[in-house]
């Protein structure tokens, strides 16, 4: 049987993925967005966003819940670099009756940016708050008054809490002068064109489609849920939005892990390259896991919480940053890559089923239609020029050269005379080497500093790498050397031998094999 060569365009592939969903009863409408590094790229909405069995669409307003979380903390950050805001302030500079303890130990004050990234002590509260979601502050404090039962003492350990969020959020508002709603609206949805995300209790009346939230009945009918209004918990997850806005967010904060293409754009006007980054860093890790898929594969999960966003690292495709929100009748997600700036956000209104993985499975569809790689590394100029050199002196030693481009370290390991016989001891096993023509074959890189290539000969080839020294004038502080003979399958030789990294028994399953080279 010959193989088929014509492949389904991706877009059609997710559109039956998801349209399965609804089909299947698991929601009533479901709406979705494929993001580029440039925006929504391609969208599509399935069954009924509310009672009139209009179809969800790219402007069809969701509430998104604990996806409020990131806008935050942002807004955290944004405070902080403008000097309004200590991030490592105790939650007690702003609410003096906080206290509790852990057993009876006394515990510290968490700071805000232990409750910011779910490190403050606390216990997990999914179950607990949606009651609370329209008390006042003077409602809210007076509840947390009695004081806290921590779970663990603050800073040591990742445990979701909803509560600690809203307090720092509140916190936020009151080191900035107004509500926090107001801050990340005038501060960052406004300044990035998001003028369909607002908070629920600064929402419009009018002028726009909101999906109704549903539950099935003990009928199997669906029954819709009145729309929520939050209060003091909005720093939590009040905020409403659609697939066009939400695209923009997840391209502006996934822009900022990647390669700058110029030295400054409109987005870091609004929020620096630095703090986007800053917000998607791994704070609280959490507990490793192999979790059993349906399909009887395994998902090894490791990662943690940064600020408002969960971060997790694929064995082979690298960093994810996701995170999704739930109210009673909606279940919501946005996830993307942080290497290639691909990502999905899928919007459902039930909360019967798992649209969650849904839009991570989607996620990784994409990435694998692409051959999408884990990281891009762009080596330095000084990199380029040193792997030119060290290539040159494999071929023909030059102690001038040698005291040029090697570091002190160099020597003081290895004498130099042992690193040079070393050398003619590979070349007399694979050589001779072949004519260098044009510049190396790249094997691999781990950072711009750091880069592998081969040399082809007669009868296998040789692999090196170096890694360059921090300060300037840069040197090469590493420098290894191995001889791969032609019997050898290109599929079993090594891709990266440094030293450092002979730690990693072989084989190891990591995605830095997986790292494209510019």
């Amino acid at each position: 049987m010959s193989s088929e060569t014509l492949v389904v365009p991706l877009v059609d592939q997710l559109d039956a993925f998801f349209g399965q969903y609804t089909a299947a009863g698991q929601s009533p409408g479901l709406v979705y967005g494929l993001v580029g590094p440039d925006g929504l790229e391609h969208t599509r909405g399935f069954g009924s966003a509310d009672d009139d069995g209009s179809i969800p669409d790219t402007d069809t307003v969701f509430p998104i819940a604990s996806m409020t979380k990131s806008f935050v903390a942002l807004g955290a950050l944004l405070a902080r670099d403008r000097g309004l805001l200590d991030m490592d302030a105790p939650i007690t500079d702003f609410y003096p009756q906080w206290h509790g303890t852990v057993g009876d130990e006394p515990a510290v004050a968490p700071t805000l940016r232990q409750l910011l990234s779910m490190g403050g002590g606390l216990t997990e509260d999914n179950s607990w708050v949606d009651p609370f979601l329209g008390l006042s502050e003077a409602e809210l404090v007076e509840r947390i008054s009695p004081g806290f039962n921590y779970s663990t003492h603050p800073g040591s350990a990742f445990e979701y809490s909803n509560i600690g969020f809203t307090m720092a959020g509140l916190a936020v508002g009151t080191a900035v002068g107004r509500r926090v709603e107001d801050w990340v609206t005038d501060e960052i949805l406004r300044p990035l064109g998001m003028n369909s995300t607002w908070f629920d209790n600064r929402a419009p009346e009018d002028g726009f489609h909101r999906a109704v939230g549903y539950s099935l009945d003990t009928a199997g009918n669906w029954v819709g849920f009145p729309p929520a209004v939050s209060d003091a918990m909005a720093a939590a997850g009040g905020m409403q939005s659609t697939i066009n806005d939400l695209s923009i967010w997840v391209r502006f904060l996934a822009a900022a892990t990647r390669p700058a293409s110029t030295p400054a754009s409109d987005d870091d006007a609004v929020v620096s390259r630095d703090s986007r980054r800053e917000l998607q860093h791994i704070h609280q890790v959490d507990i490793p896991s192999l979790q059993a898929r349906p399909d009887g594969s395994w998902k090894f999960v490791t990662g943690g919480y940064a600020l408002g966003l969960f971060v997790r690292e694929d064995l082979h495709r690298g960093r994810i940053v996701t995170h999704s929100g739930g109210l009673p009748g909606f279940i919501l997600n946005m996830v993307w890559h942080a290497g290639s700036g691909k990502g999905i956000v899928v919007f459902t209104n039930s909360h019967r089923s798992n649209p969650v993985a849904l839009s991570e499975d989607a996620l990784f569809r994409a990435l694998s239609y692409d051959d999408t790689p884990a990281r891009t590394v762009q080596p330095w100029p000084e990199t380029r020029r040193l792997m030119s050199a060290a290539d040159d002196l494999i071929r023909s030693w030059d102690d001038a050269l040698a005291a040029e481009i090697f570091a002190d370290n160099i020597d003081f390991d290895r004498p130099l005379p042992q690193r040079r016989a070393a050398i003619d001891e590979l070349l007399a096993q694979v050589g001779p080497l072949h004519d260098g023509v044009g510049a190396p074959e790249v094997v691999s890189a781990a950072t711009p500093a750091d880069i592998t290539w081969s040399i082809p000969a007669e009868r296998g080839e040789l692999i090196c790498m170096i890694h360059l020294t921090p300060v300037r004038p840069a040197q090469i502080q590493e420098f290894e050397v191995i001889a791969v003979e032609r019997s050898m399958p290109r599929a079993a030789r090594p891709t990266d031998i440094s030293a450092r990294r002979r730690a990693y028994a072989r084989p190891t399953v990591s995605s830095l094999p997986n790292t494209r080279v510019l």
